[in-house]
């Protein structure tokens, strides 16, 4: 199965990606998978992403404000799958684009938009700030991330990004092992990963890095916890993998 259908994409979606454990590679999958089936879609960030450049293989677009916009729309004309940022910054980034801008590119002609709408330093485990996550006006599908790597290891800088924000949303001390509890704990707490999901938007929460038959078993337990919790949908896998879903459960 492909990301495209587990997370139940359709034309008109703008879909969010939260979290740490591979937002972006999830969010370059999906955005080829929609191109494969007709769809014209654009890539974008209301953060900042690392420079696709020209290993996406995909025009990359940047301008500020609303001109952004009508750059997409033309070159929508020539590629299904366009990359969109306001800019460039230090360290090779892709620059964020404002709230209201990704909802533009479906005025535009996208029949998709995919927004990277959280940081997380490469960490596979976050908590968000009170400012995080950035997500963009109109968002329809609201889609957390975790890496499986973050299980077993400590709760400190060097696995979690935010851990003091994790620790205050988990009741952990600063430290200790990461467990599935810990994990959906922060998705599922109203300053976790439901922080500003619109009523009526889709929340999926995806379970990435997903290799083995041992890592399956974990995520099989954190995905039933977060069904207890109230998501209706989780989703197992591994977005780099040729068969990037190994699981979807239904609650």
């Amino acid at each position: 199965m492909k990301l495209f259908d587990a997370f139940q994409i359709r034309r008109g979606d703008l879909a969010a990606l939260v979290g740490a454990g591979g937002k972006t590679s999830a969010m370059f999958a999906l955005g080829e998978e929609a191109a494969e089936r007709g769809f014209r879609a654009v890539l974008t960030t209301t953060t900042r992403i690392y420079f696709p450049g020209k290993a996406s293989g995909r025009p990359v677009i940047t301008a500020g404000g609303r001109k952004i916009v009508d750059l997409v729309r033309d070159a929508l004309g020539s590629s299904p799958l366009v990359v969109a940022g306001s800019g460039t910054g230090e360290g090779k980034k892709l620059l964020g684009v404002e709230r209201e801008i990704p909802g533009r590119f479906l005025e535009a002609g996208a029949d998709l938009v995919v927004v990277e709408a959280d940081g997380a330093a490469g960490r596979p485990f976050k908590a968000p700030r009170e400012w995080e996550p950035v997500i963009p006006d109109g968002v329809t599908a609201v889609i957390p991330v975790v890496g499986i790597d973050c299980l077993g290891r400590p709760l400190t800088d060097g696995c979690v990004h935010r851990p003091e924000m994790a620790a205050a949303l988990t009741g952990m001390d600063p430290g200790r092992t990461i467990n599935p509890a810990a994990v959906a704990a922060v998705f599922l707490h109203p300053r976790g990963y439901r922080k500003d999901v619109p009523p009526g938007s889709r929340w999926v929460p995806f379970i990435n890095k997903v290799e083995t038959a041992g890592e399956l078993e974990m995520a099989r337990e954190l995905a039933f916890l977060l069904g207890r919790g109230g998501a209706e949908r989780v989703v197992i896998g591994a977005a780099r993998s040729g068969c990037p879903v190994c699981e979807v459960l239904e609650f």
